[in-house]
């Protein structure tokens, strides 16, 4: 392909309003805080597990 082609082929991308832009904000912040209790939880779960381990170990 042409640059030329390329260029022509991304549309832009209007700026979103305040109202809009909030949402978007909102949403991704959203999106940030499931992600990390997600891992939260993980790194609990691995831990609690890795503490169980090493108690049967001790009793061997």
């Amino acid at each position: 392909m042409k640059i030329a082609e390329l260029i022509s082929a991304v549309k832009p991308v209007a700026p979103l309003s305040p109202e809009k832009a909030r949402v978007r904000s909102m949403q991704q912040s959203i999106a940030r805080q499931k992600a990390a209790l997600a891992a939260e939880r993980e790194r609990q779960h691995d831990a609690k597990h890795a503490e169980k381990m090493s108690k049967l170990r001790s009793l061997l």
